[in-house]
């Protein structure tokens, strides 16, 4: 029994030790908002929950025997707040729970959990460590414990991606503010709404980032929110209606309306003459028209400072995502007979050649191959019950490491539909490189970015001779709105369909973005291939 009592200790030490070293937890590229990085701050919460509920007692907070009153009141802290944050977390924990996947999908809610951590528990995690059995009783496993959990806490800047994120939503699908603030957005409600005083704080990282313009639509819902309160709510409140339009007249001038600047000051100093700010504001807006005669004017009323004119500065690939959806006619399909197979190809573009194959592979095939670089990705991350290290971008589908037959036979079997389709193209390729899953998160992708982890760099040349290289985008699932493939250079846009696989050359074009996704994330397979040496008469021979 002591033997065995060593070994406990032992292990207990070395989980103590991992807990409380530093160990990389943060995804900062665009896989932020993917599934398992969601996951992450999910299970996070659990944490402080359990152990919230082992230590948030109030004898474990009341003074010790030998401490004077006086000394006791400097430590006691106030748990009201906390117990709050407590509640409401184990409130929507309990709700979210069967629902997970479409809970982490809304980003109302991904802003609630995240505002959650980096205020609320954040705070509450730091009484814990005040407790008597942190303080007194020796116990380095839940200390070390608690302090892992508060520095892997999403922090200002984490919060401040959530934030870009709804403000592209916004922006590139044209979804109304108000819509936002009441927590319906594509179709889907969220647990709850946005409180005035988080649209605030959204303002506030808005007004940081310099997009004014988005900042004027929530400022504008918040002011008409705020007229439709009573004295004693909006006394309730840490801001006034003319703060709003002090905020508001700042922003106009940012985007030089200083008409517009000057017509909301006076607006505020109607509702407080003695305002200082609006006083001093009022005399260089009168100056500034004065001298440049409103050069800088546009004429811009409030009724046309919408979505659509703030869309109109945004780049190219973003108001790409946006060009509104038609439904698929698949007017220029091609049957074209591989064997006893018919394949449905449309040409999108042809120098270069961009080509979506529609309902190549089963949706049983799709939703097996999603599972599984799911469950991988989510044992790459968790070194331990707590422990979490950003995973690999792609999940290789390698057959050796797979355990059952059926993920088996559906790898084989999408390596076969590959072979077909290659046929179509240039004939077999020279090499076929290994096929990765990948997640494109809630915020989008640039391919780009990870062209070295996805094995799609472009060939080098050999003087008159060169290489192609391309790839196959096999869609693993439908999204509600979003995910679509963007090609800035030929304007082309391709929305994403379940079993559908999409090809074209790396070599001979850019790499394609993603675009922002609601609803879900998206899940595609990544085959890379390469030909061989070619030496054309022509350098835009087609095969389409």
């Amino acid at each position: 029994m002591a033997g065995v009592a060593a070994v406990q200790s032992v292990v207990l030490l070395l989980i103590s030790a991992m807990l409380t070293n530093k160990v990389s937890t943060k995804i900062i590229d665009d896989r932020f908002l993917s599934d398992v990085n969601l996951e992450h701050y999910y299970v996070i919460e659990e944490n402080a929950l359990s152990n919230a509920n082992v230590l948030l007692r109030d004898d474990y907070f009341g003074a010790d025997e030998e401490e004077l009153e006086e000394d006791h009141e400097k430590h006691t802290p106030n748990l009201t707040s906390f117990i709050s944050v407590i509640n409401e977390a184990k409130a929507v924990h309990r709700l979210a729970g069967p629902h997970l996947e479409s809970f982490l999908a809304h980003p109302v809610n991904v802003y609630h959990l995240f505002r959650r951590l980096d205020s609320g528990w954040r705070e509450g995690l730091q009484l814990l460590l005040q407790s008597k059995p942190c303080r007194k009783w020796n116990l380095p496993m839940i200390v070390g414990r608690i302090r892992y959990l508060i520095d892997n806490l999403p922090g200002r800047e984490e919060s401040g991606r959530v934030v870009d994120y709804i403000a592209k939503l916004q922006n590139i699908y044209g979804i109304p503010v108000k819509d936002i603030v009441r927590g319906r957005i594509g179709g889907v409600q969220a647990l709850k709404p946005l409180t005035v005083e988080e649209q605030f704080e959204i303002v506030k990282v808005l007004h940081d980032k310099d997009d004014m313009r988005t900042a004027l639509v929530w400022l504008q819902q918040i002011y008409e929110h705020m007229s439709g309160l009573t004295l004693e709510q909006k006394s309730s409140l840490d801001f006034k209606q003319t703060d709003i339009l002090n905020l508001m007249s700042s922003a106009y001038y940012a985007i030089k309306h200083v008409s517009k600047a000057l017509e909301t000051t006076e607006q505020v100093l109607a509702l407080d003459p003695n305002n200082g700010i609006a006083a001093s504001n009022l005399i260089f807006f009168k100056n500034k028209l004065a001298i440049e005669k409103e050069k800088n004017e546009t004429g811009l009323n409030n009724a046309e400072l919408n979505t659509v004119s703030v869309r109109k500065q945004l780049p190219k690939y973003e108001r790409l995502c946006g060009r509104k959806r038609q439904k698929a006619t698949r007017k220029r399909c091609r049957l074209v007979r591989i064997g006893l197979i018919f394949y449905k190809v449309e040409p999108l573009h042809y120098k270069p050649p961009i080509v979506i194959f529609h309902d190549i592979i089963r949706s049983k095939t799709a939703d097996v191959l999603k599972s599984y670089a799911h469950d991988t990705q989510t044992e790459q991350a968790w070194i331990s019950e707590e422990t979490f290290s950003p995973p690999e971008l792609g999940v290789v589908l390698n057959l050796q490491e797979m355990t059952t037959s059926s993920m088996k036979n559906e790898t084989i079997s999408l390596k076969k539909h590959l072979l077909s389709l290659s046929s179509l193209a240039e004939g077999e390729p020279e090499a076929w490189d290994q096929i990765q899953v990948i997640n494109v998160g809630l915020e989008g992708m640039h391919l780009r970015e990870h062209r070295r982890n996805l094995r799609l760099n472009p060939p080098e040349k050999q003087g008159k001779y060169r290489k192609e290289a391309g790839a196959y985008y096999i869609f693993l699932n439908d999204v509600k709105i979003g995910g679509e493939a963007v090609f800035v250079d030929e304007n082309i846009v391709v929305h994403p369909e379940k079993g559908s696989v999409l090809f074209y050359y790396h070599s001979k074009t850019s790499l394609h973005s993603f675009c922002p996704v609601i609803g879900s994330s998206l899940w595609v397979a990544v085959q890379p291939v390469r030909y061989k040496l070619r030496n054309y008469c022509v350098d835009d021979d087609e095969w389409l």
